[in-house]
């Protein structure tokens, strides 16, 4: 059992545009994220059920299906090893859930998701 208050929590910076915030359970790991505008998470897949519920922004999901735009009080159901990709569209928060646990987010794996390269080129 643990107890965990989001307002009390330090957030870990992933890249300069995405802050996560983790709390654990047994088998599920929630996430209260803030990602800035232009923020992208690569394409990846993993064998966690992700649901993402957004609490203020707009997160744009690139799934196998079609691409879906989350506003506020809307929530994105991704199941396991399905393939997707994102972009923040605004300053969003959100609540990002999964089962079972995402250990790369606890080692820092995950880190080169939200890694942007052209946001560190140079003009010649």
């Amino acid at each position: 059992m643990g107890f965990y208050d989001w307002d009390q929590m330090k957030p870990e910076d992933i890249s300069e545009l995405y802050r996560r915030k983790v709390a654990l359970g047994e088998n599920i790991v929630v996430a209260s994220v803030e990602v800035k505008e232009g923020a992208v998470t690569h394409a990846h897949q993993h064998d966690s059920e992700e649901i993402v519920i957004v609490l203020s922004g707009a997160w744009r999901f690139s799934l196998p299906t079609g691409e879906v735009t989350l506003g506020p009080n809307q929530m994105l159901a991704i199941p396991p090893g399905v393939e997707h990709s994102s972009e923040a569209l605004e300053d969003t928060r959100a609540l990002d859930i999964c089962t079972p646990m995402r250990y790369d987010w606890l080692n820092g794996e995950d880190r080169s998701l939200h890694y942007d390269a052209d946001q560190w080129l140079w003009a010649v």
